[in-house]
């Protein structure tokens, strides 16, 4: 992406924003819905499903929540969810021949898969409370550990692989954003890509989907639990957007092989900037309010 005109890097810049929003809306729900699915095949009878939270009806599940089985499932699916649909995206990204637009979303897509379900097996390490108050475990593998009574070694196994999970995504980000990437050795187009690809969406979805979850189920019942919950999840739970723009355009020597497969799309995509400010209303007015049943 050499092409400075000041119009194409604007264009660049929004596509991006667009596309961002567009993964998220790809992972969060997706990791919502999988819990609501995964309780109601518990038997629970489903209650709420929104942009970041999902809830059945409590003591209406009728399997045998005291299986191993359900001691993981019923808490930790969604996390296992987005590794795989990750996982999934990731053999895409690097074996599929993907267009421009295509190329930027299944990359930030994987990202934000991986950081989400990696991210709770190394958050919900330190989350764990073994003497919970109120009686409520805060986490989705932070009540999973308290069903196997906090369990060490489970926990530091969950604890490790959250770490090699996260330092995954580090490696995706910084070797995948090479493939935008024309002259390796151009600090400014490694920084103008980076910004636009990983930085700028970080930033604006952030913000943006902070302020529409104030909207959403958890900041009803309680500002103080969302304002704890949603930085975590929106700032430090996709901090590899950040590092990704850190390791390549400042902090690691660029790749010495060129690997460059096809700019991100500069040009000016107005029916992407709809598609991403329907499904931007739609969060804050439908889906983070919530779905009640």
């Amino acid at each position: 992406m050499t092409d400075t005109n000041k119009g194409k890097r604007i264009f660049l810049i929004l596509n991006c924003i667009a596309l961002g929003i567009i993964a998220m809306n790809l992972t969060a729900p997706v990791h919502e819905a999988t819990h609501l699915i995964t309780q109601m095949l518990a038997g629970a009878k489903p209650e709420v499903l929104a942009f970041g939270c999902a809830g059945t009806v409590d003591g209406t599940a009728t399997a045998n929540l005291d299986s191993g089985f359900w001691k993981v499932m019923f808490s930790g699916s969604a996390a296992l969810m987005n590794i795989v649909i990750g996982t999934v995206l990731l053999i895409v990204l690097k074996k599929a021949k993907l267009g421009p637009l295509s190329r930027v979303l299944v990359l930030m897509t994987t990202m934000m898969h991986y950081s989400m379900g990696f991210g709770y097996f190394l958050r919900d390490f330190f989350l764990y409370d073994p003497d919970p108050d109120p009686d409520i475990q805060q986490g989705d593998w932070a009540k999973v550990f308290e069903n196997f009574d906090g369990n060490i070694v489970l926990r530091i196994t969950m604890l490790v692989i959250g770490c090699i999970g996260i330092l995954l995504v580090f490696y995706i980000a910084y070797r995948q954003a090479f493939h935008f990437i024309k002259d390796n050795n151009d600090k400014k187009e490694r920084n103008r890509v980076a910004l636009a690809i990983y930085l700028i969406p970080y930033l604006v979805n952030a913000v943006v989907f902070t302020l529409v979850e104030m909207r959403g189920p958890v900041a009803r019942a309680s500002m103080e639990s969302f304002l704890i919950i949603s930085p975590i999840i929106n700032i430090f739970g996709m901090i590899g957007f950040f590092w990704g723009y850190m390791f390549v355009a400042h902090m690691v020597k660029p790749r010495k092989d060129n690997v460059y497969y096809f700019s991100p799309c500069a040009e000016k995509k107005i029916v992407l900037w709809i598609i991403a400010a329907a499904v931007l209303l739609f969060d804050a007015f439908v889906l983070c309010p919530g779905i009640w049943f």
